[in-house]
């Protein structure tokens, strides 16, 4: 039962959910607003954006623990994304100084081999900060995607509680200034407060057991990291072996596992493939984010370097104006663009990008979300290869997670090897793994399924007078450059976005929609929302001189039965050709 309750989670009864239920236009726009009607209504949201309550809860109890007065925390899987995260604060504080500390802690390793079913030794890095400063840190957490997953601080929440009796002799292992001293004066009441999280242990214990103990056996997570890798590479290697959809496509050494890497998102992806770049030389030259991209990729590229040249519109004009600029002496570190770009599905020319790059001397980074590794063969055109495994990879949304391929055919590729052999950390929490592995075990009968559901609706709403574009790559200016790498045997995905004649009839479509209506995409249920209000809602002028309009509605399409999907779309149109008449009638009353 689809749920039009604002704040449910998206799936309803799902404790780690990746979306929220926003269900009208005038929820969205309340929740941009900090609306008390909508924000106190919210339960959960997306993981980088809203911090989940169990993580809330461990931030609380370690502040009462070790925190000083008038200091917030946020929880980090390893002490170096917790210097990170200092490193952003200092930077963008308005404060003349300010003071990060850093505590690490870990939670009990497994006295015996069935505990190990359930238990497993886990580090955490907290970083502690002037309260003043907490909008600072949580731009870090949204845009490199590096903050702990819900279900490891729910792990961590509850496994903290063995630490209370000798919480006082936990000090800081992390150097320099930043060892923790004596505890807070919060101190005695914090650790009744770790007790009572759960008083009986043999309570907790089986609850752990009978969670996790029968269904996410924690001995296999390093297994399922392997199986996902192996997955990921054998499915991009499948897509070359079946012949090209085009002459012009070239192929790639055979994909090793070893150069698929996992992430906790896919922002985190890009993050880490930016950090990479600027390590491995030209860390003064800008980078170029081409096309319109999801808000946290330009936020990345301009925040963590030296900064961005932004082509927003993404197209051959686009790139005819980069090749100028570069032959006139522009130098660049690299180039990111999304395939296709969300929201509005364009493809750039990876042909020509990948020429540019080889004759200038910078690096691609190529985003395949949108298209999906079965629909798209992009790796031999980018050096590094990102996607949000969190979408139609797993499909299920109960839990994030991110790839970065590394192309072996790279002119880059040994430094990048280099770099990652000695840099790459496994961030990637146990649990979340091992619901990734189990949930993308389908993923290529569901893709196949969505990119023909996303065929048919996009047929059918193409014959709608009240729909002014709809954005689809097979329907864009670019769908040459689309088709150019498109699989033998893959679609065009299921990501469609519509600009209806009026903003009226848009929102009272939206507002009709009888679907799943929130954040995310590439969900197995079909998911809408009103994209730019929720993504660009304080800069919608801006985003206009891109092309995108203020009342664009985004539907990710899923498994729904193609004829229940159509008539549940013809009854929102339907209403929203009733616009007119309803006007009429509030008019003569």
């Amino acid at each position: 039962m689809i749920s039009q309750k604002i704040g449910d989670s998206i799936p309803n009864n799902t404790a780690h959910a990746v979306s929220v239920t926003l269900p009208t236009w005038e929820a969205t726009v309340g929740y941009e607003e900090g609306e008390d009607w909508v924000v106190e209504r919210m339960s959960t949201g997306y993981p980088r954006f809203f911090i989940h309550q169990e993580i809330k809860l461990l931030c609380k109890l370690l502040e009462d623990c070790y925190g000083r007065e008038s200091e917030r925390c946020l929880v980090f899987p390893t002490y170096n994304v917790a210097k990170r995260c200092r490193e952003f604060i200092k930077k963008y504080t308005k404060l003349d100084q300010v003071n990060v500390r850093i505590l690490q802690l870990s939670t009990p390793s497994p006295k015996n081999e069935d505990e190990r079913a359930y238990r497993l030794e886990t580090h955490i890095s907290i970083a502690f900060f002037p309260a003043s400063e907490f909008s600072v840190a949580k731009q870090y957490w949204q845009h490199s995607g590096e903050g702990i997953s819900s279900r490891m601080g729910e792990y961590c929440l509850h496994e903290l509680k063995y630490l209370a009796e000798g919480i006082e002799d936990h000090r800081s292992n992390s150097p320099g200034n930043n060892q923790v001293g004596q505890r807070s004066r919060k101190s005695r009441s914090s650790r009744s407060s770790i007790v009572d999280l759960n008083n009986n242990t043999n309570e907790y214990s089986t609850f752990i057991e009978e969670r996790f103990g029968r269904n996410l056996d924690m001995r296999f997570h390093n297994e399922a990291k392997s199986l996902l890798k192996r997955r990921i590479a054998g499915k991009i290697g499948e897509s070359q072996d079946e012949g090209s959809a085009s002459t012009e496509r070239a192929a790639i050494s055979e994909l090793s596992q070893d150069d698929v890497y996992l992430y906790p998102s896919g922002m985190t992806s890009i993050f880490n493939a930016y950090l990479a770049i600027l390590s491995i030389g030209h860390a003064d030259r800008k980078s170029v984010c081409f096309g319109f991209p999801y808000v946290d990729t330009l936020n990345i590229l301009k925040k963590f370097g030296p900064g961005v040249h932004f082509y927003g519109l993404g197209d051959d004009s686009s790139l005819d104006e980069l090749e100028q600029q570069l032959a006139s002496g522009l130098k660049i570190s690299s180039l990111f663009c999304e395939c296709p770009s969300n929201p509005l599905l364009k493809t750039p020319d990876l042909l020509r990008v990948k020429s540019l790059a080889q004759r200038y001397d910078f690096l691609v980074v190529v985003d395949e979300t949108i298209g999906n590794f079965l629909n798209i063969h992009v790796l031999p055109y980018a050096d590094m290869v990102v996607s949000s495994l969190t979408k139609v990879f797993s499909g299920a949304s109960n839990v994030m997670g991110g790839s970065l391929i590394l192309n072996p055919d790279s002119p880059h590729y040994e430094s990048l090897k280099a770099y990652f052999n000695s840099r790459f950390e496994d961030l990637y929490w146990a649990q979340d793994v091992i619901y990734m592995e189990r949930n993308s075990r389908d993923f290529e009968t569901r893709s196949d399924k969505v990119n023909r559901n996303a065929e048919a609706v996009v047929n059918y709403l193409s014959n709608s007078s009240l729909i002014k574009e709809i954005y689809y790559p097979s329907l864009s200016g670019s769908k040459e450059h689309y088709d150019k790498i498109k699989t033998p045997l893959g679609g065009y995905g299921g990501l469609l976005s519509l600009v209806f004649i009026e903003a009226e009839r848009a929102k009272c479509f939206f507002n009709s929609l009888k679907l799943s209506k929130g954040p995310s995409l590439g969900t197995n249920f079909t998911l809408a929302c009103p994209y730019s209000i929720l993504a660009h809602f304080q800069e919608l002028d801006e985003i206009e001189k891109w092309g995108v309009d203020r009342n664009l509605i985004r539907i990710s399409i899923g498994l729904e039965p193609e004829l229940q999907l159509l008539a549940i779309l013809k009854e929102a149109l339907q209403t929203a050709s009733e616009v007119d008449i309803k006007k009429k009638i509030a008019s003569i009353e």
